[in-house]
C-alpha cells in the first residue's frame, strides 16, 4: 500500500507542477547550468595548478565503459548492455587526469539538484497540495533520482580509494534549519527541519 501511495503523491505532484516542466523548469535548468560552470572553472583551475599533468574534461560517461570497469574488478560483473549507446550525464560533467600509466582517473563528477518551492510559494501566498489547501508541498523525489549516477559512478570508481563525487542541492526540501516564512495576508508559517525530505 505505501508503493500506492508514493506514486499518487507523485503523481499528483507532477500534475500540479506539469511533470517534466516541473522537475525541468527554469530554477533547475539554472542550478544545472551553474555546476557545469563551476566544474569548468575547476577544470581550468586545475590546468593552471598542475600544468605538468594532463587533465580532460567530459560530459557523459559511457555504460560500456562502467561494465568494462566492472569486467576488471570481475570477470563476471558487466555482462549486460541492454542499451549499446547509454551512458550516464553528470550535470557538471566529469574531471579526469591521466596517470604515469596513461590510463584516466576521475578527479571530480558534480551533479545539481532543486527540489522544494515552498518559500516562494509562500511568500505569494499560493498554497498547494491536491486541493491547494495547504501551505506546505510534499517532499520530491530528486535525492532518488540522482542515485542512479551515483551508483554508475560508484562502479565505474570499484578500484579506486577515492570518491569524487559532489552532490549540490537547492530548494525548501534541503533546509538544514527552522525558519519562519511570512504569507502576504500576515500569517508566518515555521518550515521545521523536520517537515524536510
Amino acid at each position: 500500500m505505501a508503493k500506492k501511495n508514493q506514486s499518487s503523491r507523485l503523481t499528483a505532484q507532477h500534475l500540479v507542477s506539469h511533470g517534466a516542466v516541473g522537475i525541468f523548469g527554469k530554477e533547475a535548468k539554472l542550478h544545472d547550468t551553474t555546476v557545469g560552470k563551476i566544474s569548468e572553472a575547476v577544470f581550468q583551475k586545475l590546468k593552471e595548478i598542475y600544468p605538468q599533468l594532463t587533465f580532460r574534461y567530459r560530459t557523459s560517461i559511457t555504460k560500456k565503459e562502467i561494465n568494462e570497469a566492472l569486467r576488471k574488478v570481475d570477470s563476471s560483473l558487466g555482462q549486460t548492455l541492454f542499451v549499446e549507446n547509454a551512458s550516464i550525464i553528470p550535470d557538471g560533467g566529469v574531471i579526469e587526469v591521466q596517470d604515469d600509466n596513461n590510463n584516466w582517473r576521475v578527479v571530480l563528477v558534480s551533479e545539481a539538484k532543486v527540489q522544494g518551492k515552498d518559500i516562494e510559494n509562500i511568500k505569494k501566498g499560493e498554497l498547494v497540495g491536491k486541493e491547494n489547501n495547504q501551505d506546505l508541498m510534499a517532499a520530491g523525489n530528486a535525492i532518488e533520482r540522482s542515485h542512479k549516477n551515483i551508483s554508475e559512478i560508484a562502479n565505474f570508481m570499484l578500484v579506486e580509494s577515492h570518491f569524487p563525487n559532489v552532490l549540490f542541492l537547492e530548494g525548501s526540501n534541503f533546509l538544514t534549519e527552522t525558519i519562519n516564512v511570512k504569507r502576504p495576508d500576515g500569517r508566518v508559517v515555521i518550515w521545521n527541519t523536520t517537515q524536510v525530505c
